[in-house]
């Protein structure tokens, strides 16, 4: 009773999932037509129950999920901080989530039209908006596909010829690592084993083989998740989260009690794992999220996560309503990504070595642990996971197209047109992500690309906020400086053959070896490394040459370890900028590349715009007044009430100067109430609290 590696059971689990979002759809339409303001952002009207689904929702989905997982069975407990490193953001969500509803806006691009009176400069934001979207998008599509094909599995029976030689070189490419681990490869076989490295990166070689194409899957899947926001908007998306909040949970932790009972419990987790794997950070060679690197990762983050979220953001109904939405919705998958974290230390004792592709784990583990209708559910949690950060995140990219480009070019269009081609964008910009997926096969890469790539707007909008001598000039010059940085050389360069093959192009570092003696596991007595548990044994701890340049340098004739390298993937041009300072990046480790990368992104955006904006002439007085009035009035309920108090600051701007941190000056924080200060600090210890619970459950049973 199966039918492409699922059984029957489980089919009809995930068609009646997909039938009730089609529903929702459907029941929310009328609602969501009458109005952009409603499509887009559900007249304002949520309180805190549903911003908390809503955000929970949005910032969750299954990719992240067995992205974690993923990086866990790579690195360790350390790959917690792919998704984790926004635990250290969380606090400024209280901050962060009032500027987004007070400043009453609908669309992405309209603080640049409003406060830089730059049609232009809202339409450019509109642009990077939905190109960002189409690299977002497409982490979603990787993952989701992978863990699909993961427990839609071919028998080893039904493998083609070409199959079967393919899983053949990985069983001994990694049968090979094995040896290398205790340093005792013959050099004879180095080469050889570089080779396989090689072909297991350009997914030439495989350790399974599934029956689902991932194409295939990315366009049912694509028109699914579109459908459903399409004709529901904001309020659809607000419904089927209440819905998807609670499988979200369920895809956390199902896996872990039963991959628990399989280890023999957390000592039998321990038993299985070197000490090294439970560090919250990594150190030694191969580590790629070492402390410095994180600490990168965070401020990129916090830069690029720039309050400009209007319409998820402005859906609520007041300042309390976005706060404790937000907070709640954050520190919830906070709590979620303990059990990440587990169910990926359950993968590494479970199939440490056995996986060609670590973004299989959480459908290998799916598909080895749970049972008929379970997987059923799995799937279908896996699917709302994702498509409930897809819904409200689409409508941002929609909106930022209707009103920043479509509206400013045609300015007669009625609000049934607008609506109308939001949900066209809609469509479009998730077929997009498709081709993106298709390309790129590494997350983590497409996840830094992203990172730095929110760089381009988050300092201009941070400094919007709070900077009044900010000018349109300015951010029109960073902004052209960082898309030509960050996206047009990164993805030019790598076309033009020449520059590819370029031996100055493609250095590589030297990598790192490291041996340690550690105490034996389990596996290491069963493979014959050690006579007992806990014998000193040594380990060899290798990170391989890496590209400095471009993400990958592979050989120009892959049979030919000899033959002419070149680059693939994306350029790192901003890498290449620092390389001109003479430093010798050669000795640098993977993570410490990213690391420098990180901070030139972080360093030189703000450069330009506190430069350029100090020799440029101000914005006029009135827009100035009107903007800063608007964000010093805290949004109610009542939007008759709302707008008479953001009159009357504009109508007298010295109750704004009295609510300023430094009045009289360009400055235009606010003075903290006591709800700011309480609130701050709570969250904080709402972050060490997480912290803290993570190292007690590392700690058990070890």
């Amino acid at each position: 009773m199966s039918f492409l590696g699922l059984h029957l059971i489980d089919w009809a689990i995930i068609a009646l999932y997909l039938a009730a979002l089609v529903v929702i759809g459907r029941w929310t339409e009328r609602r969501a037509s009458r109005s952009t303001k409603d499509f887009f952002q559900a007249n304002r009207s949520f309180g805190c129950g549903i911003m908390s689904f809503l955000n929970f929702g949005n910032m969750v989905s299954a990719d992240q999920a067995a992205g974690v997982t993923r990086e866990i069975y790579r690195q360790g407990l350390q790959g917690v901080w792919f998704q984790n490193l926004v635990l250290f953001i969380t606090p400024f969500y209280w901050f962060t989530s009032v500027l987004q509803r007070r400043a009453r806006y609908l669309a992405p691009g309209d603080i640049y039209e409003h406060r830089f009176e730059s049609k232009f400069l809202g339409g450019l934001f509109a642009v990077y908006l939905l190109l960002a979207s189409i690299y977002g998008s497409s982490i979603g599509y990787l993952i989701t596909g992978k863990t699909l094909q993961a427990v839609m599995l071919k028998p080893p029976a039904a493998y083609t010829m070409q199959e079967k030689q393919s899983v053949a070189r990985f069983q001994e490419m990694r049968a090979m690592d094995l040896v290398a681990s205790h340093g005792s490869l013959a050099d004879s076989l180095k080469p050889r084993l570089s080779l396989l490295h090689e072909k297991e990166r350009l997914g030439q070689i495989s350790g399974t083989v599934s029956y689902l194409d991932l194409v295939t899957f990315y366009l049912i899947y694509g028109c699914v998740t579109a459908a459903y926001v399409i004709m529901g908007g904001l309020f659809a998306a607000a419904f089927t989260d209440v819905m998807q909040g609670i499988m979200i949970i369920f895809l956390s932790t199902i896996l872990i009690p039963v991959g628990l009972t399989k280890l023999g419990g957390f000592s039998g987790l321990h038993a299985r794992i070197s000490d090294d794997m439970f560090h919250l950070f990594g150190s030694g060679a191969g580590s790629e999220y070492t402390w410095w690197f994180v600490a990168t990762m965070v401020l990129v983050n916090l830069i690029g996560l720039a309050p400009r979220s209007f319409t998820l953001g402005g859906a609520a109904k007041d300042d309390s309503s976005a706060r404790v939405g937000m907070i709640t919705g954050a520190f919830v998958k906070r709590l979620v990504m303990v059990g990440w974290a587990l169910t990926g230390l359950i993968a590494v004792a479970l199939y440490s070595g056995k996986l060609s592709d670590a973004t299989y784990i959480w459908g290998t583990m799916t598909q080895d642990l749970l049972g008929v209708g379970f997987v059923g559910l799995m799937i279908a949690s896996v699917l709302a996971a994702n498509m409930a950060s897809k819904a409200s995140s689409s409508l941002e990219w929609s909106a930022a197209f209707t009103k920043n480009i479509l509206l400013p070019l045609r300015t007669q269009t009625t609000e049934r047109t607008q609506i109308f081609a939001g949900r066209i964008v809609i469509f479009v910009v998730l077929m997009a992500g498709i081709g993106f997926a298709y390309m790129v096969d590494d997350i983590f890469v497409v996840f830094k690309y992203v990172l730095s790539i929110g760089t381009i707007i988050g300092p201009s909008i941070w400094l919007v906020y709070f900077w009044r001598r900010l000018t349109t000039k300015a951010v029109i010059v960073q902004m052209i400086l960082s898309i030509m940085i960050t996206v047009v050389v990164p993805n030019v360069v790598p076309t033009i053959s020449s520059l590819r093959s370029l031996p100055s192009l493609t250095v590589e570092t030297h990598g790192i070896e490291q041996k340690k003696i550690i105490p034996a596991k389990l596996d290491d007595v069963k493979n014959g490394s050690a006579m007992f548990v806990g014998e000193p044994i040594t380990k060899v701890n290798r990170e391989e040459p890496v590209g400095i340049y471009f993400e990958n340098v592979v050989h120009a004739n892959e049979s030919d370890p000899k033959s002419q390298l070149q680059g693939s993937g994306m350029f790192r041009f901003q890498i290449w900028i620092i390389g001109l300072t003479g430093i010798d990046l050669t000795t640098f480790s993977k993570a410490g590349l990213s690391a420098i990368s990180f901070l030139f992104d972080i360093i030189v955006p703000f450069l330009v715009l506190f430069i350029v904006s100090l020799f440029t002439k101000p914005n006029s007085e009135g827009v100035l007044q009107e903007f800063y009035a608007r964000v010093h009035t805290p949004a109610v309920a009542d939007q008759e009430l709302d707008a008479i108090e953001v009159r009357k600051r504009l109508e007298d701007p010295s109750l704004v100067e009295r609510d300023k941190m430094f009045p009289g000056s360009n400055w235009e924080f606010w003075k903290l109430t006591k709800k700011d200060a309480i609130g701050f600090g709570l969250c904080w210890l709402g972050v060490g609290a997480i912290v803290v619970l993570y190292l007690v459950l590392m700690q058990i049973g070890s």
